[in-house]
């Protein structure tokens, strides 16, 4: 990871100048479109406020006790829909910026191309419960493209299971898939190890068809499952270079346990993170290249690289 060369990564002159072209605008126009948000936000969402407090009062004076937690329930769902709905333009506006800005930050990657909000293709093939379990999935940005020969497309994503009060989230982060150059004859999970519940859970439904395979090392051990339908293939990956792959990889992902999908030449790579790998500041605060830009380009080039990593596995 050391070795990457960041400053041969960053956007060429031409495409600094239509990137500054783009951040120009957008800062030029930003001050008015801030000034549209804080006046839409007074208007639609406080006047929203000041009927919901009215129809408050009135169901808790007029209206029977049973009810009132209802109404109360629908104002506050109201209230999400009318809150967004006052913020669209503002969202809408950074959003034509990161359409035009990402693929000229990350000019470096041939054929790149990014998108917003769609479901990408390689989820209909991720693994299922033994991997991440889910019942649905929210989708950011996602970019594609080929780097040094790695055909790859990334996806920011949140999968959850449940719904309402029961809804958990069981991963958020980068979805970053690829095809290996070698070829596992099956399906291998390193996953990270469910907690008592899940585990109970897993157990109460039938459990997992595929085998668990131990990688030697303790402390990976510790936090990850490895499973398989091929023991005798997985082994001598899981007990060698998935193993110290794993290791490294915890240094540099620390918000939580990366996951490792194998199947076939498909690998799918799974990176917890808190934050938002392509998030722009607010719209009340002017975009800077250093300060801004810079980091979402370290951030994409220090996930090809872990791609590379995981790419030489076997």
């Amino acid at each position: 990871m050391s070795t990457v060369d960041e400053a041969a990564l960053m956007p060429k002159e031409g495409a600094l100048e239509n990137l500054r072209a783009a951040v120009a605008a957008y800062n030029g126009a930003r001050p008015r479109v801030t000034r549209e948000l804080y006046l839409r936000v007074l208007l639609i969402f406080g006047g929203y406020l000041l009927f919901a407090a009215f129809v408050a009062y009135m169901a808790w004076s007029d209206i029977e006790s049973n009810v009132v937690g209802i109404v109360l329930g629908l104002l506050f769902v109201g209230g999400g829909f009318v809150w967004k709905y006052a913020v669209a333009p503002s969202k809408n506006f950074q959003q034509t910026l990161r359409d035009r800005m990402l693929p000229l930050v990350f000019g470096f990657v041939e054929e790149v191309q990014y998108a917003h909000g769609a479901t990408p293709r390689f989820m209909a093939g991720l693994p299922g419960k033994d991997f991440v379990a889910r019942d649905r999935g929210e989708h950011g940005d996602m970019i594609a493209g080929r780097h040094e020969g790695l055909a790859f497309t990334l996806s920011e994503t949140e999968l959850s299971t449940g719904s309402g009060k029961s809804r958990q989230t069981t991963f958020k982060g980068v979805v970053f898939h690829f095809e290996r150059v070698q070829e596992f004859p099956g399906l291998l999970l390193a996953a990270r190890k469910p907690n008592a519940v899940q585990r109970f859970m897993r157990d109460l439904f039938g459990g997992s068809s595929l085998a668990l395979v131990s990688s030697g090392n303790p402390e990976v051990d510790a936090s990850h499952e490895f499973r398989t339908t091929r023991p005798e293939a997985a082994t001598p990956l899981v007990q060698g270079t998935l193993a110290r792959a794993l290791d490294y990889l915890a240094t540099e992902w620390r918000d939580d346990v990366v996951r490792i999908a194998l199947s076939g030449r498909q690998c799918y790579l799974l990176v917890p993170a808190k934050k938002d790998f392509f998030e722009l500041p607010p719209v009340d605060t002017p975009i800077d290249f250093d300060r801004h830009l810079r980091p979402m380009i370290r951030d994409l080039v220090m996930l090809l690289a872990t791609a590379q990593l995981v790419n030489k596995i076997g």
